[in-house]
């Protein structure tokens, strides 16, 4: 049987890393991440970027849990106004420059909004924010008219006839 190599074309056998099929393909690979970071560069740069959140409705209250590694809580502010929850903040760079060549940044840096819309059932007044280990949680309480409600089930009582006839 003939050695395979030999009815492949000269490109291809690998006689040169510069021809090979595996080098063009990196190079094309190259290419490719160039395009998607000049599209989605207000995302690897941090503009624009937001911060997790888990939005959780519970029987009395709704709970909010954001990520903000990084953020001071001084740099929070949060707003409730006609019935829209609004969490803006700024997370700022680390001190100086240090030496050395930044070779890829993907934690985001700057000012930040999130808001979300909110049942007009809920109680702004008794709203309450703690803030631990870069994690914000909010919790708003919901008005008694929108706390569900349990119904017990009573035992029905049978008519006479049916007592002796048991």
């Amino acid at each position: 049987m003939a050695n395979r190599s030999m009815k492949l074309p000269e490109i291809w056998r690998g006689q040169g890393s510069y021809l090979s099929p595996f080098h063009e393909f990196n190079r094309m690979q190259r290419r490719l991440d160039r395009v998607f970071d000049e599209l989605f560069a207000d995302v690897t740069t941090g503009e624009g970027s937001l911060p997790a959140v888990d939005f959780e409705e519970k029987d009395t209250q709704y709970v909010l849990s954001c990520d903000l590694p990084g953020v001071k809580k001084d740099d929070v502010k949060i707003e409730l106004r006609d019935n829209q929850l609004i969490i803006s903040g700024e997370r700022k760079e680390e001190g100086d420059k240090k030496e050395g060549t930044l070779v890829s940044r993907e934690r985001y840096y700057g000012t930040f909004t999130r808001s979300f819309i909110l049942p007009s059932t809920v109680d702004a007044n008794k709203a309450e924010a703690s803030y631990d280990h870069g994690v914000l949680h909010v919790m708003i309480p919901k008005t008694q008219l929108a706390q569900p409600k349990l119904i017990t089930i009573k035992d029905r009582a049978l008519p006479e006839d049916k007592k002796k006839a048991a």
